[in-house]
């Protein structure tokens, strides 16, 4: 592995709110401007040409486009309006560019076309039922990444997990009414994770005595 792959911190943020600048209106480009929007960013693109997709966000007021040459238009005042920029013109050299330029004004860059100028990655991910799966290959193979995460919810992410995360919850819930001490929590929450009889009330989906057997092992302790 390249040690710089260790460097890196995969890390789930809200982007709401935040705003984000696209250089390229592209595939790429328009990929990326539009799911930094779906997930309700503050989304501006620059480009000298934009893809039917971006003009239609553009027109439902989902993004906003700013028509013009990057090399001329983008320098460190620019950039530092942004929180989260993304090079994706057909130049690797002004992607590389502004990347460095980003980076040194504390901002987060993504060039999706070289990893090694970046400083952030977006991965291959999925959201469902309270779990959240990424999986990136640092650029090496983005058709491996899907493969991997779809194999990932074929065969780890079935009903028994997806439920023993839901009760898990509502364990999390209950004790953080009932029991103070947090080092005391997480010694509570490894024991009723791996009690075999609550486990099993799991996988049978049934989640009242599940939770019967959660409060058994919290009780246990409070009479201790």
């Amino acid at each position: 592995m390249n040690a710089r792959n260790y460097t890196y911190l995969p890390i789930f943020l809200d982007l709401r709110g935040l705003k984000v600048l696209v250089i390229g209106g592209g595939t790429v480009g328009t990929k990326r401007a539009l799911k930094f929007a779906e997930l309700m960013s503050d989304v501006t693109v620059v480009s000298l040409d934009f893809s039917t997709d971006l003009q239609r966000a553009y027109e439902e007021k989902k993004i906003k486009l700013i028509k013009g040459d990057a090399k001329s238009l983008i320098d460190d005042n620019f950039l530092s309006q942004y929180h989260i920029i993304v090079t994706a013109t057909s130049d690797r050299t002004l992607n590389s560019s502004i990347c460095k330029v980003a980076k040194i004004l504390g901002k987060l860059c993504n060039d999706p076309t070289n990893p090694e100028e970046s400083n952030f990655i977006v991965p291959i991910y999925s959201i469902e039922d309270s779990i959240g799966v990424a999986v990136t290959t640092f650029g090496k193979s983005s058709l491996s990444s899907k493969f991997i995460l779809q194999l990932i919810k074929e065969r780890v992410l079935n009903d028994e997990v997806k439920k023993l995360v839901e009760v898990m919850g509502l364990v999390k819930d209950k004790m953080k009414s009932e029991v103070e001490d947090p080092r005391r929590r997480f010694s509570l929450y490894s024991l009723i994770f791996n009690d075999p009889k609550f486990r099993d009330y799991v996988s049978k989906n049934d989640i009242e005595h599940s939770i019967k057997r959660a409060e058994e092992i919290i009780n246990g302790y409070k009479t201790d």
